[in-house]
């Protein structure tokens, strides 16, 4: 299905939300008009993405909202609608249930478990804010809630279990990132514009940074809390928020409890769950190599300068660029270089690591990759990150580069001035190379 159709399908439609929001919604409308309470049918909204989304869709296409690209408080919203218009709107809602041949069990178990991610997301971007002292907190908390909405969904309209990562299925199935995709939703519904200002390509800021290191972080908790791709996130919102890990961490234990406790449904409970899991056995017998290596990181970087000459001198490749992994900014940046022109672009674009990009999905694990030209057009067509508009026609290879089970960063390869293919033999050599300085291959 085309994207824009897709979306029209959606914008064409009310959604069903949960059961137990419906009944919480009829209890509360069904009270006297004195006794009905803005402030309760507001909390009841942002407990339940999908009534939130019915909401902001009747302010979405406001002339002034968009303006003055404002996203208004839930509570002003039904304000502003008036309690008789409230009350007839969200009387003629359904609860979403599953239907034989039309929404599986296990699938809708799956969308009630990513609406509460949004909904544990909402909760630790709102803590961190509130840690860093700022307290104009709904916009983010908004703005968490709807970020996992095009992927439910997909969930419904597939009515099957994703073979991938959601957000990345989801991305492949419309052969966009996911951040654009959310951005052009937000657009089509209409949601209220200024939502684009924390989900949209602007100009990255301190909120949207946390924002999606909170996304990413309620996302993948199952991953495990002893990972370190898991905790580069939570790192990094310590830093920008000028908190201890600790209590950065913190803060997404408390999220994860709340969501499980209000209990509206059982996958609510899914990611305080996962913070329960055992540490891996996986993980374990390097666990002393890791403390090694982990405790002198000149003699990682002193390995990393060693490694570079080796690839130029004994594999002969023409371009080498080792991006060094900068916990402040959550990104990839250059460190060393073999072959760059002087005042090329790569010299001083950093590499993102947005949820959804090509970079953050390698460097989610120890792993390399090898693009030959046909995968890397492939690659260019569906991430369509800046760094692939700046390498050339030339096929390459990546690998990433861990200091036990922390991100350190990521070496790049190509023959970038003759554009020699990099064959099998070539490549086995370079991951060797590299995993010598890794306790992991």
């Amino acid at each position: 299905m085309e994207l824009a159709n897709w979306f029209s399908s959606i914008s064409e439609r009310r959604w069903p939300i949960l059961p137990s929001t419906l009944v919480e919604l009829k209890d509360a409308c069904a009270r006297h008009s004195d006794l009905i309470s803005f402030t309760t049918l507001a909390n009841v909204c942002l407990s339940d993405p999908f009534l939130l989304f019915d909401l902001l869709r009747v302010v979405g296409g406001s002339r002034a909202l968009q303006r003055n690209e404002s996203i208004p408080s839930v509570e002003q919203t039904l304000m502003l609608m008036g309690l008789e218009a409230v009350v007839n709107r969200f009387g003629k809602l359904t609860a979403i249930a599953p239907v034989e041949g039309k929404l599986d069990p296990e699938v809708m178990d799956a969308v009630e478990d990513w609406m509460g991610r949004s909904r544990v997301a909402a909760l630790i971007v709102k803590e961190w804010l509130s840690i860093s002292g700022e307290h104009k907190v709904e916009d983010c908390f908004v703005a968490a809630l709807i970020y996992n909405l095009p992927a439910c969904l997909y969930l419904i309209y597939r009515n099957q279990l994703p073979d991938k990562p959601l957000l990345q299925e989801v991305a492949d199935a419309f052969n966009t990132d996911y951040s654009k995709l959310l951005e052009q939703f937000v657009k089509a519904i209409p949601l209220p514009a200024g939502l684009l200002n924390l989900l949209g390509s602007g100009a990255p800021n301190k909120r949207k940074q946390l924002l999606k290191l909170a996304m990413a972080t309620a996302n993948s908790v199952e991953q495990g809390w002893w990972r370190s791709p898991w905790n580069v996130g939570i790192d990094a919102a310590a830093k920008l928020i000028g908190a201890t890990q600790q209590q950065a961490y913190d803060a997404v234990v408390q999220a994860c409890l709340m969501v499980a406790r209000q209990h509206k449904v059982d996958a609510y409970a899914y990611p305080a769950r996962a913070l329960l899991f055992c540490e891996g056995e996986y993980l374990r017998p390097e666990l002393k190599k890791v403390a090694v290596l982990s405790a002198s990181p000149e003699q990682l970087d002193q390995g990393v300068r060693e490694s570079i000459r080796h690839l130029g001198n004994d594999l002969k490749f023409e371009r080498i660029l080792y991006y060094r992994y900068d916990h402040d900014t959550h990104s990839l940046r250059l460190k060393y270089q073999v072959g760059l022109a002087e005042g090329h672009v790569l010299r001083k674009l950093p590499l993102e690591l947005d949820p959804g990009t090509f970079f953050a999905l390698l460097t989610s694990k120890p792993q390399s990759f090898h693009a030959p030209d046909s995968v890397r057009l492939q690659l260019v067509r569906k991430y369509e990150d800046e760094f692939f508009e700046h390498i050339g026609d030339c096929e390459f290879a990546v690998m990433t580069l861990f200091a036990g089970h922390r991100l350190a960063g990521v070496f790049y390869v190509d023959n970038g001035r003759s554009n020699k293919v990099i064959d099998e033999t070539i490549y086995h050599r370079f991951k060797e190379l590299v995993a010598r300085l890794s306790p992991h291959p």
